[in-house]
């Protein structure tokens, strides 16, 4: 079932690693973005989105969206 708003999205498609220990934190997947080994926080009053990492627990932006 595709989304066509979803399809309009133009979110970056390099692996995003760690700054401290390197690990690829994002990934591309089939259908997106794929976050990997991590805790994801959301700020509520702010709206970005902060995985940690699984080696060294630093927080590192990730692109997150919403879909219905």
């Amino acid at each position: 079932m595709a989304n066509p708003a979803a399809a309009e999205l133009a979110l970056p498609v390099e692996p995003r690693r760690c700054p401290t220990c390197r690990t690829k934190i994002v990934v591309p997947g089939e259908q997106g973005l794929v976050v990997k080994n991590s805790i994801l926080r959301v700020s509520a009053a702010t709206g970005p989105a902060s995985a940690k990492g699984p080696r060294c627990k630093t927080w590192v932006e990730v692109p997150l969206t919403y879909c219905e």
